[in-house]
């Protein structure tokens, strides 16, 4: 499987209507599932090639406010590859607008998705192959609703590991249906779009940034089981016992033992029930010794300032998703989880700007024809030796 690294001018400008930059001693990594996706191929691309596309120009000036260092950003069609990365860079996060300043991306990171990929099976049992309910990872064509890595930092190429083609039936103790036959047991990966372990260098230190997108339990039977087993592969990835591994090289194993690293995604699962996944395998994952849950709260954005529109539930300051049977319900589906010897500086999950209330849902104060999940970010130290007993705010930190 082939996989894609480009590179672009930086761009320096700072400033933010939101949140303070980074401090210099600190890394930003965010994600955000941005439902950048259209129902045929190269429809994005063609929307991406020039300036003014609404919805992308709203997720923009999204990412503007939060300005992260690392991005991983899912939910945007990736078949035009390397131009389609390219394109949202230049015409779209470099483009300023209202009260968010344009950026540039250097180095960025894609490749194929099993989203859209024929499996040649009838694995919807609709009595007919073909269609999304059919594909390897459930889209109407190749690398629809997929993954791109935006980075200021480095990225270390040569360490990259995919994951994208390990087989399903390869995990120990999966939760494959008994009704899937064996063809479909051989065919059938793990991943429904990716896995990835994309180290970035911050100045000379590897952080692997792991990144997936987890099946959307509500979109087909098998769907719940495998988005369990997909959030228990990042579990089974920092077990250094874990041997059935296997990346795109063919090399087997674990991450490197003692390797900092955050787990960034869309896993589409919450911990407290919410939503249509089974919360098992996402609360073992917050659980684990190896990881910090930030539990990023809500940080409003500029204009967004009456309460009025905002969730009720008590769980829901951690809700970065609608439920997908589209009623107020909401969950808790983005994720930012920094390895537990990194320190946790800040963390939250951004409001979007309300200019009228009139235009609101009622979600979060979330526009309705624009992107339904949130922004998540998490700020940690680049240097891990520094204590854990910092005095922290979202302003400043301090020892």
């Amino acid at each position: 499987m082939s996989s894609n690294i480009s590179t672009a001018d930086a761009s320096e400008e700072v400033s933010s209507p939101v949140l303070a930059e980074a401090e210099s001693d600190a890394l930003r990594v965010a994600t955000f599932d941005a439902n950048l996706s259209r129902s045929s191929s190269g429809d994005l691309f063609e929307d991406l090639s020039v300036p003014g596309t609404e919805d992308a120009a709203e997720v923009a000036k999204v990412i503007q406010q939060v300005r992260p260092d690392v991005l991983v950003l899912t939910g945007i069609d990736t078949d035009a590859g390397d131009e389609a990365v390219e394109a949202f860079n230049t015409n779209y996060l470099a483009v300023g607008a209202d009260d968010s300043d344009g950026m540039t991306y250097p180095y960025s990171y894609t490749a194929p998705s099993n989203a859209g990929v024929e499996s040649g099976a009838d694995l919807d049992r609709n009595g007919t192959i073909g269609g999304p309910g059919d594909a390897l990872g459930y889209g109407d064509f190749p690398d629809q609703s997929s993954m791109i890595i935006y980075s200021k930092y480095p990225i270390e190429t040569d360490k990259i590991r995919d994951f994208t083609s390990l087989s399903w039936s390869k995990m120990p103790d999966n939760n494959i249906p008994d009704d899937v036959s064996d063809l479909e047991r051989d065919i059938l990966p793990l991943a429904s779009v990716s896995h990835w372990d994309v180290p970035i260098d911050v100045e000379g230190e590897s952080v692997h940034i792991l990144a997936s997108s987890a099946a959307d339990a509500s979109k087909r039977d098998k769907a719940v089981a495998r988005n369990q087993d997909q959030i228990r592969f990042w579990e089974d990835y920092l077990d250094q016992d874990t041997e059935y591994i296997t990346d795109h090289r063919g090399d087997r194993g674990p991450i490197e033992e003692e390797a900092p690293f955050i787990i960034a995604g869309s896993l589409k699962a919450d911990p407290n029930g919410h939503g249509p996944a089974d919360p098992a395998a996402i609360s073992s994952l917050l659980d684990s010794e190896a990881i910090t849950d930030p539990q990023p709260d809500r940080t409003l954005a500029s204009g967004n300032q009456d309460q009025e529109a905002l969730p009720t539930d008590p769980d829901a300051r951690y809700h970065t998703a609608p439920a997908p049977e589209g009623s107020q319900n909401s969950y808790r589906a983005d994720y930012v989880l920094p390895s537990s010897d990194m320190t946790v500086i800040d963390s939250g999950t951004l409001e979007t700007d309300a200019e009228s209330r009139e235009n609101y849902r009622g979600f979060f104060g979330m526009r309705s024809n624009d992107s339904v999940n949130h922004i998540v970010w998490t700020d940690t130290a680049i240097d891990r030796a520094i204590s854990k007993s910092c005095v922290v705010s979202r302003e400043f930190w301090m020892c």
